[in-house]
């Protein structure tokens, strides 16, 4: 008999970006400036087959190596205050089975002339196939990827 496991943890990380609210706000609420900025790296990809930032509606992302199953990422937007806070539902499957479920806030506080991003996850992480190390090395790189973003849209609109 196979044992099941399922290993909660909360994960918090934070970044300060040299840009507004609106202008970090408006990087999660596009569709195009999400997958500039949130793309996974070289050797992966990342499509959306649906994308709805409304509250109460969902998007379906596929991530994963080339040539490879994709990972399917679902996001339900359960509070969307703009510039101030976004908070979803988030389920991960891989080969149909679900690796990952949880809730995430992104919370987009000004700083001055800066932002300070707080995002928390809140996840059960299932059967050994995904695990919050992984999840923290993710977002660390994809925040660090959203400050290279905005700081690229800060020059260009300078």
């Amino acid at each position: 008999m196979n044992m099941s496991k399922a290993e909660h943890a909360t994960i918090m990380i934070e970044r300060t970006y040299a840009a507004l609210p609106d202008q970090v706000f408006a990087a999660w609420s596009s569709r195009e400036a999400l997958a500039t900025w949130s793309a996974p790296g070289d050797g992966w990809e990342l499509a959306w087959r649906a994308f709805d930032f409304k509250v109460g509606h969902t998007d379906v992302c596929t991530f994963g190596a080339i040539d490879a199953e994709p990972y399917v990422n679902t996001t339900r937007y359960e509070e969307i205050v703009p510039n101030q806070r976004i908070v979803y539902a988030s389920t991960i499957s891989y080969l149909d089975e679900l690796i990952f479920a949880g809730v995430v806030t992104v919370e987009f506080l000004r700083v001055g002339d800066a932002t300070r991003l707080v995002m928390t996850e809140n996840g059960v992480y299932l059967d050994g196939s995904d695990s919050p190390l992984g999840h923290e090395d993710g977002w660390a790189m994809m925040l660090d990827s959203l400050g290279d973003y905005l700081k690229r849209r800060l020059r260009l609109a300078a």
